[in-house]
């Protein structure tokens, strides 16, 4: 990784600043606030959304650290590290959101 790049908080793929999503690890519609945000990559950040609700990841993931080691996303994230940044792929949404 360059200078001018910054990982993603989950995949740890380098991306321009530009690239990144602000995710509210404690959703704002949960109480969240601006203080608590991650910077991800809409890759990850459209799979953490497509996988889980508001009300778990409060609950069980209010964190990035946590979200990193949420089982459900552990296939997904071995997966996208290996894609390369100009991937864009749309997540479609789990069939049952934990």
């Amino acid at each position: 990784m360059n200078e001018s790049t910054t990982p993603c908080g989950l995949c740890g793929r380098g991306f321009s600043k530009s690239d990144l999503t602000k995710h509210h690890c404690l959703p704002k519609a949960k109480g969240g606030t601006s203080e608590e945000v991650s910077m991800i990559c809409s890759q990850c950040h459209g799979m953490v959304h497509a996988t889980f609700t508001n009300a778990t990841l409060a609950a069980v993931y209010p964190t990035i650290e946590e979200l990193r080691r949420a089982p459900e996303l552990t296939a997904f994230l071995k997966w996208v590290r290996k894609q390369p940044i100009t991937r864009k792929k749309k997540n479609k949404q789990r069939r049952r959101r934990l």
